[in-house]
């Protein structure tokens, strides 16, 4: 018998919305709905990967889907072997891939996601994506940091002299809208030949014409930059001549959780329960960040 021993988990949280505001808008809810009735497709391949999500089911008790995400890969597998031994390449069946998953719970109020992290597996904005391919509506997943930062960032409050964000070029490209920032992101990318973007925007209050702080529209991209799955996004502000350096992606708003289990995953109804214990932990801090707005734009 395997002995079962404490194992810890930690959940974050996004706002999963669609920018579009036409006929052809629907909410995340809706979405997982289309494919849980089995009218919309749950997946989709990429480079020898595919991701998809399985197990889905609705909560109508608390107004919510469960489910994993799945990135089921076939290319590049890696060996198996002893120590002092050749290795030797997994034997799989022509269908068969490595499964690494995510376990999440989309809350219908507020398009609330919490998504248990597995950096091996996929993120918040794979899910934004199968759903964007799925129902052919951009969704995207935009982190949510704690509201006082938040605040200040939606309402131009923050003196920002200096943003600096490095983005990966997306797999689909054509999942994001034509005119977005995104998109013309991803053309830059393209046309440079790029995989990555390491880009940063600074002020110099020293020279005469400088504005002395980066422009709203600049700080209006802030929230696309982050939707697209920066793994960088971090900005300066001048608060009366004192420069202050924040981490927007190590300011989100997680929860660690520990249980018992023999196990790499315990059972998905206990995933499932660490995400609802994640969200009632920081019921405060999100009801305060849904209370000023609805997401970063």
């Amino acid at each position: 018998m395997i002995k079962e021993k404490n194992r810890s988990y930690t959940f974050d949280f996004f706002s999963l919305q669609s920018d579009q505001e036409d006929l052809f808008t629907m909410t995340a809810a809706a979405a997982l709905e289309r494919i849980e009735t089995g009218d919309s497709a749950s997946g989709h391949t990429y480079y020898g990967c595919t991701r998809e999500i399985f197990n889905l089911k609705h909560r109508p008790d608390s107004r919510s889907y469960v489910g994993q995400i799945r990135k089921i890969r076939k290319a590049d597998l890696p060996e198996v072997g002893s120590p002092g031994q050749e290795g030797k390449q997994f034997e799989l069946d022509p269908d068969e891939g490595v499964i690494e998953k995510n376990f999440f719970v989309l809350h219908e109020e507020n398009s609330l996601l919490v998504i248990h992290r597995n950096d091996n597996g996929n993120s918040a904005e794979h899910l934004a994506q199968i759903l964007s391919s799925s129902a052919g509506v951009y969704f995207s997943a935009a982190p949510i940091i704690r509201p006082d930062q938040a605040e200040k960032l939606l309402n131009n409050k923050l003196t920002i002299t200096k943003f600096s964000v490095k983005i990966s070029k997306p797999t689909n490209a054509d999942l994001y809208p034509k005119d977005s920032i995104s998109a013309r992101t991803i053309e830059l990318l393209n046309h440079a030949g790029a995989d990555s973007l390491d880009l940063t925007f600074t002020v110099d209050q020293k020279i005469e014409t400088s504005a002395g702080r980066l422009s709203s529209a600049l700080q209006s991209s802030i929230g696309p930059f982050l939707s697209m799955g920066a793994s960088k996004a971090k900005i300066e502000t001048d608060e009366n001549g004192k420069i202050l350096p924040i981490d927007l992606i190590a300011n989100r708003i997680y929860s660690n959780q520990r249980i018992k289990s023999s196990s790499y995953f315990p059972p998905a109804e206990s995933m499932y329960a660490l995400a609802d214990k994640a969200k009632d932990e920081q019921k405060e801090l999100l009801d305060e960040y849904f209370g000023k707005t609805n997401r970063i734009r």
